[in-house]
C-alpha cells in the first residue's frame, strides 16, 4: 500500500509539470508601444499586465515594452489620466496600443470685463455660442442668428429693412457688451465675421457685473483677435444683399387731383385757415375748371377774401429725379399750390 501511494503522488507531479511545460511552450514574446490616441505621443512608464496572471512590465521612456503572453491572452494597459485599455494577443509580435485621455475638460467662458472664468464656478446662468457656427446661414443682423440657440432668449426679427430686432431674455430686454464695454446699438453695425463668441448672462446676478442696466441680462460679444501662433496673411471675402420692394423708388405722381382732402379745398392762409389748405395731400377736388380760392387768387378789396379762379392742372406730373432737376421739374401737385 505504501508503494502505491508514492506511485500516485509521482504521477500527479508529472502531470502538473506536463501542463506547465505545455503552457510555457505556447507563450510568445510580445513587443509593442503605448501611445496617446490623440497626439500619438509615447506614454512612458505605462503598466502592462497579462490578465489573470502575475506577469507584467512597464513601458520605457519611449513607450516601448516587451512581455511574454500566450495566444488569446489579454494584455491590460493602464496609465494615470487615461482609460485602461485591453489588447488580445494575436499572431502579431509587434503591436501598438493607443490609450484615450480620461481627463475631464473644464469649460471656460468669458465673464465680466473680458476675463475668462470656469463656467461651473460662475454664480449665474451663462451660455456660449460660437460665432463660427452662425456664419453657415448668414442673417442681415447678427443677433437674428441667435434665434433658437440660447435658452430663454426670444428674438423678434423685424420685417422692415434696418429695423432692430425685438429681444427678450427671460421676459426682460438685455444689454449688449462688446469686449467688456457696454454699448447702445441695434447691432446692424456689428459684422458677424468679426465675432469670436457670444456669451449670454442670464438672471439678476448678472446685474452685479455691469450695474442696474444689466438686470435683464447681458449679451456679451467677444471679437476676434490676432494670435502669435497664427501669424500670416489671411484674406476672406463674402457679401450679402437684401432687397425690399418700394424701399428706394421714385414715387408715382398724378395730375388729375389737386391738394386738399376728401375732394374739398379752399385756400386762405395755407396753415389751416381755409378748407383743408394746410393739408397738401393730393386728394383734393378733381381738376375740372371749377372756381376755387387758390394761393394766387386775387383778393377782393372790399371783403378781403380771395375770389375763385379756375381749378386746373398747371403742368405735367414729372417726378423729382435729382437736386438739380428739382429746381425746374417737380411733381405737379406742388405747382398746383
Amino acid at each position: 500500500m505504501k508503494v502505491q501511494r508514492y506511485t500516485f503522488k509521482g504521477l500527479f507531479i508529472a502531470l502538473v509539470l506536463t501542463l506547465v511545460s505545455g503552457i510555457a511552450a505556447h507563450a510568445q514574446r510580445i513587443s509593442g508601444s503605448i501611445v496617446d490616441a490623440d497626439t500619438q505621443e509615447p506614454l512612458a512608464g505605462a503598466s502592462v499586465i497579462v490578465k489573470d496572471s502575475q506577469r507584467g512590465t512597464a513601458a520605457d521612456a519611449n513607450g516601448l515594452f516587451t512581455i511574454e503572453a500566450a495566444l488569446g491572452q489579454t494584455l491590460v494597459v493602464s496609465y494615470v489620466g487615461y482609460i485602461t485599455g485591453n489588447q488580445v494577443v494575436g499572431a502579431e509580435k509587434n503591436i501598438i496600443i493607443a490609450l484615450k485621455s480620461n481627463t475631464v475638460l473644464q469649460e471656460i467662458t468669458v465673464a465680466a470685463l473680458g476675463f475668462q472664468k470656469d463656467k461651473a464656478k460662475s454664480g449665474y446662468a451663462v451660455q456660449d455660442v460660437k460665432g463660427a457656427d452662425l456664419l453657415k446661414a448668414r442673417e442681415p443682423n447678427t443677433v437674428n442668428a441667435l434665434t433658437g440657440k440660447v435658452a430663454g432668449l426670444t428674438v423678434g426679427s423685424s420685417p422692415e429693412l434696418l429695423r432692430a430686432p425685438a429681444l427678450s431674455l427671460r421676459g426682460s430686454r438685455p444689454i449688449f457688451v462688446v469686449d467688456g464695454v457696454p454699448i447702445n446699438s441695434d447691432t446692424w453695425n456689428i459684422s458677424a465675421d468679426d465675432i469670436e463668441t457670444y456669451t449670454v448672462l442670464k438672471g439678476p446676478a448678472a446685474a452685479a457685473l455691469y450695474g442696474f442696466r444689466s438686470q435683464g441680462g447681458v449679451i456679451m460679444i467677444t471679437t476676434k483677435k490676432g494670435l502669435a501662433e497664427k501669424r500670416g496673411v489671411r484674406v476672406e471675402f463674402n457679401t450679402s444683399q437684401m432687397l425690399e420692394a418700394g424701399f428706394n423708388a421714385i414715387p408715382e405722381v398724378q395730375d388729375e387731383y389737386g391738394p386738399g382732402d376728401h375732394g374739398r379745398y379752399s385756400f386762405v392762409d395755407g396753415r389751416g385757415g381755409g378748407l383743408n389748405d394746410g393739408d397738401y395731400d393730393i386728394w383734393g377736388p378733381r381738376f375740372e375748371g371749377q372756381l376755387l380760392p387758390q394761393y394766387d387768387s386775387p383778393i377782393d378789396p372790399v371783403t378781403g377774401e380771395r375770389t375763385g379762379t379756375p381749378w386746373t392742372a398747371r403742368g405735367p406730373a414729372i417726378p423729382v429725379v435729382s437736386p438739380v432737376a428739382a429746381c425746374s421739374t417737380v411733381p405737379a401737385s406742388w405747382w398746383r399750390r
